[in-house]
């Protein structure tokens, strides 16, 4: 069996899709999904934008594990419409959301997709479809990173891209760690960083000030780059790194041996328990998701041209109509 096959109803589905890679996203009729063993179908409320959405269109992202025509998307937000067999934990009905199938296609840019039901978790009591949609790529990406360099109480982290989808989460997740977070980002974002927890904000652009920040404990770095390699003299030695795009730096461990620290390369992973544990904080009013900018299907190019010009603070969300 082809990991992430779906079976065909004769019912069909909008959806937004590439044809062929590169190309501009179209939305069609397509066939609607049907729920294997082990998976549940969604009607789709809504979901987001990651820039892996826009890497992988481009032909640079994972599209090696892709087919054409590929209906890109990740994350999800919207209520089980179907039950595939052998699915016990969840019921037609429940409103979940989740990071589906990741690396592996997904295609939740429709109004229905197929996800195993283990890759979902229960929607936060306090948060609409599209603030959940816009929740679990950027914050597990952000939770497994922290988990990855070890960040806990009492730790300073440097988060570069903070005002970025996952680095707003980032920043968050980490003071309610109780780490101590000096965030990277354009002046414009730093009063609504300070109103996030964030101790101290540096306009990135600003050399001078970078090199000021002194060392820190382990750094989340959402750039990459050269910008990145950069950013590896102001971890203290044996101190940890994670990057999201380890690929942009060649020899990426190697090098942060060189400064005596520990590199990590970074995948985000289905994870529906620290989603519930994430959830916990969202109920508790310790973290919130910022949708930076709202879209409908049919304008799903426009919200991936948002995330690459990086237009805003926060997450662009894809939300259906009713």
């Amino acid at each position: 069996m082809i990991v992430g096959a779906r079976r065909a109803s004769c019912a069909t589905m909008l959806a937004a899709r590439h044809e062929c890679w590169g190309s501009a996203l179209e939305i069609a009729d397509v066939p609607r999904p049907e729920p294997a063993a082990g998976e549940v179908r969604i009607a789709v409320k809504a979901t987001s934008v990651n820039p892996i959405d826009v890497y992988t269109g481009l032909n640079a992202g994972y599209e090696q594990s892709m087919h054409l025509p590929f209906i890109p998307g990740w994350d999800v937000a919207g209520v089980v419409d179907a039950l595939g067999y052998g699915v016990t934990r969840h019921a037609v009905g429940d409103r979940l959301f989740g990071l589906a199938w990741f690396p592996y296609p997904a295609g939740t840019y429709a109004e229905y997709m197929t996800v195993p039901a283990h890759h979902l978790a229960p929607m936060p009591a306090s948060m609409s479809f599209t603030e959940a949609a816009c929740l679990p790529m950027a914050a597990l990406t952000a939770w497994q990173m922290l988990d990855a360099t070890g960040v806990s109480s009492g730790h300073r982290v440097l988060v570069s891209g903070a005002s970025g989808g996952v680095g707003h989460l980032a920043v968050q997740l980490a003071v309610a760690r109780g780490a101590t977070v000096v965030a990277l980002a354009r002046a414009g974002d730093h009063a609504a960083l300070y109103a996030l927890g964030v101790g101290t904000c540096v306009d990135y652009s600003d050399a001078a000030a970078v090199a000021a920040i002194g060392t820190v404990d382990a750094a989340i770095d959402l750039v990459g780059g050269e910008f990145g390699r950069s950013l590896f003299g102001l971890v203290a030695a044996g101190g940890a790194v994670a990057l999201a795009t380890a690929w942009s730096i060649p020899e990426y461990a190697a090098t942060a041996a060189e400064y005596g620290i520990r590199a990590v390369s970074y995948l985000v992973e289905p994870d529906p328990v620290a989603l519930r544990a994430i959830t916990t904080l969202i109920d508790a009013g310790l973290i919130r998701v910022v949708v930076g900018a709202e879209f409908d299907l049919h304008r799903a190019a426009e919200a991936q041209q948002w995330v690459q010009a990086r237009s805003g603070f926060g997450k662009a969300a894809i939300v259906m109509g009713s």
